[in-house]
């Protein structure tokens, strides 16, 4: 069976301005303004954070949790480059380009929860550091990694699209540059994977820090390790699940040679996974916690089951073949790993007693308006830049729309054929 990922295509045959368009720019506008308020108002106004819980939903969620999901391209990126896997080389810009949103949306949300934004350029004086914070390394790493190291992985696309569409001298200009980025990529790749794995260990050590405040079925020494797995999961989960999902949306054909190599990796980390996390449970003596069947041992059991369950699927080629079992598998381990990653920072956390925490409905919207922005901003890059697989005879010159296109894209023609959804 040949492959019919043979290049990457812009989506051409498809409507931008659609009705879900609109409900998600209203969303992000929505959130934004929130976020605006914010900036200018007390953050006790917007938020339900206080003395005991410093760290609300912006931070448990879009923080520690969409950094997950937002680390394809270190997960799928460590398989294609580092082990040579060189298949996956095609859903390397669907991991590049989901990752950068995510990571951009977390950071957006995190200058809402710190506030004054003015005064971050400071993160660029090391004598102005404070070595003694646990959240130093995460403050440095993860926007480097978002706004230099992740920014530059995703300029090639760029550059390819005024290649084709540019003036003379925008295409002489992207010429000469092109050795240049040539000679520097390699070693911004490996900077690449060295800092995602640096922060994301980070967060786990935070949690590590918290000693007896974390339930003991999360607090663990290896904690760290736990949450780097845990991000690779998320990260293969969600390249998969959106590789198919919009492939299936916008009518392209679909690599089974490829989505099924990225399940059976997620498989293969998913175990080790579990190994090390079943490992330390046994080894901490606290396999009676896990059979108290009160709401921590639920929480063990429910994210336990969503990262089992898919891992044993997907060790059966028939299952990893079937795009309909990719998808499901895909979302169940992506769901066990985010619920990981966000129950010691939230569920299992108790810095005190008399203290509590729920979000307000304004974090919740801006949270929501966060993820919608990612959402609108991915359609918005498919269709403008190649970042999704298609075939050689799908490519061709004319299919790059204009930046900034009008209403007039809502009388292009209805795509035709129908879906390629194998059952």
């Amino acid at each position: 069976m040949s492959n019919p990922w043979q290049r990457l295509v812009p989506v051409y045959n498809k409507e931008t301005h659609s009705r879900s368009f609109w409900i998600f720019g209203a969303i992000t506008v929505l959130g934004f303004v929130l976020a605006g308020l914010r900036m200018v108002s007390p953050l006790g106004r917007y938020s339900g954070m206080n003395d005991a819980y410093a760290w609300g939903v912006w931070k448990i969620f879009n923080v520690m949790t969409l950094t997950a999901i937002g680390s394809g391209s270190l997960a799928v990126g460590l398989a294609a480059w580092v082990f040579g896997n060189e298949k996956l080389h095609i859903a390397m810009r669907t991991a590049l380009v989901t990752s950068f949103l995510f990571y951009f949306t977390g950071m957006m949300a995190l200058i809402v929860d710190v506030g004054r934004p003015w005064n971050f350029w400071q993160i660029i004086l090391p004598w102005r550091w404070n070595g003694h914070s646990a959240l130093l390394e995460v403050a440095v790493c993860m926007p480097a990694y978002a706004f230099l190291f992740l920014l530059f992985e995703n300029v090639p696309l760029v550059l390819e699209r005024f290649s084709y569409t540019g003036s003379d001298r925008v295409k002489g200009a992207i010429k000469r540059f092109d050795p240049v980025m040539k000679k520097v990529y390699p070693f911004v790749v490996a900077g690449a994977y060295l800092l995602p794995l640096m922060h994301q260990s980070s967060l786990g050590g935070l949690m590590l820090l918290s000693g007896p405040k974390v339930h003991p079925l999360w607090q663990s020494q290896v904690l760290p390790l736990l949450y780097v797995l845990a991000a690779c999961i998320c990260g293969f989960a969600f390249v998969n699940w959106t590789l198919l999902f919009t492939c299936y949306r916008y009518r392209r054909p679909i690599s089974i040679e490829v989505v099924s190599e990225i399940g059976s990796l997620m498989s293969w980390v998913t175990f080790a996974w579990l190994v090390i996390r079943i490992s330390d449970i046994l080894i901490r003596g606290q396999v009676h916690a896990v059979l108290a069947f009160d709401r921590y041992s639920f929480l063990f059991l429910t994210e336990t089951l969503l990262m089992a369950i898919p891992a044993i699927l997907l060790r059966f080629k028939s299952k990893r073949e079937t795009p309909r079992t990719l998808v499901t598998c895909s979302a169940l381990a992506g769901l066990g790993g985010l619920l990981y990653r966000f129950t010691p920072t939230a569920f299992a956390f108790t810095p005190a007693k008399s203290y509590s925490y729920f979000p307000t409905l304004p974090e919740v919207l801006m949270t929501i308006g966060f993820i919608s922005f990612g959402i609108l901003t991915w359609r918005i890059a498919v269709r403008y830049f190649a970042i999704l697989p298609g075939t050689n005879e799908e490519w061709h010159e004319n299919n790059w729309e204009p930046l900034f296109v009008s209403l007039r894209s809502r009388f292009h023609k209805k795509p035709q054929g129908a879906p390629t959804w194998q059952e």
